[in-house]
């Protein structure tokens, strides 16, 4: 990355120094709780309540500037919430040796088939949107097969619970999988390679769409500053 790229990402997403530590203070106070007794869930719910104004704030100041880039934005930090559940699961399971109801994450709760199926419909459909602004981001088409992919072995999921009842089924390639008899790896595992590589992928594409709008502008600046030729009388 280059350092003029890094400064121009850096000033989009500019955040004034005070607001940063406010709200990292309110955090850390929040994180203390869990000694007070709150749940891990709870904490989470109220770290996010903390961050969301900022959230809102900084999109809409995006969509004033850059519109759809905005929406490039929301996906962005929305799967990388998704992606701290997947990656906290792993922590709880091959870490802290947990498992069943302890490793489900943070919000437990919504460790359901359908919620999964939901959620990876929004990204796909999200993909798909962006897709419609940015055509020439490369990064998008990839992220777009790897998305569908991750949503057929949703669809599959819950096409067997609908018809079986039975949730937690392994889909279509972790281990025990209707394709072959699935790779050696369980589901849990699977699914967070998923979604650490559409993680990833967003955010090449971002990366890449603001690489793309920073060209554009030094070549419409150029542009403008070009001298006109002066007319020769003959």
């Amino acid at each position: 990355m280059s350092v003029q790229l890094y400064k121009k990402i850096m000033s989009i997403h500019s955040i004034p120094l005070a607001a940063i530590l406010l709200i990292g203070l309110i955090s850390i106070v929040i994180v203390s709780t869990f000694w007070l007794g709150f749940v891990l869930w709870q904490i989470a719910l109220l770290i996010v309540l903390v961050w969301s104004p900022l959230f809102f704030l900084k999109t809409a100041q995006l969509y004033r500037q850059y519109r759809w880039l905005a929406l490039f934005f929301i996906l962005v930090i929305t799967q990388g919430g998704h992606f701290v559940e997947h990656l906290t699961q792993m922590i709880q399971m091959h870490v802290l040796g947990l498992s069943g109801q302890q490793a489900n994450g943070i919000f437990g709760m919504l460790n359901l088939e359908w919620v999964h199926f939901i959620w990876n419909s929004w990204l796909l459909l999200f993909v798909l949107l962006l897709l419609s602004f940015f055509r020439t981001n490369p990064w998008l088409w990839v992220l777009l097969v790897v998305s569908g992919w991750h949503e057929l072995e949703h669809v599959y999921v819950m096409a067997v619970l609908l018809r079986t009842g039975h949730s937690g089924t392994p889909g279509l390639l972790a281990q025990g999988g209707a394709l072959w008899g699935g790779l050696p790896i369980i589901r849990a595992d699977l699914h967070f390679f998923y979604n650490l590589a559409e993680e990833a992928l967003l955010l090449l594409a971002y990366v890449s769409q603001i690489h793309w709008l920073d060209r554009e502008n030094m070549r419409r600046d150029s542009s403008q500053n070009i001298p006109a030729t002066p007319v020769r009388n003959s």
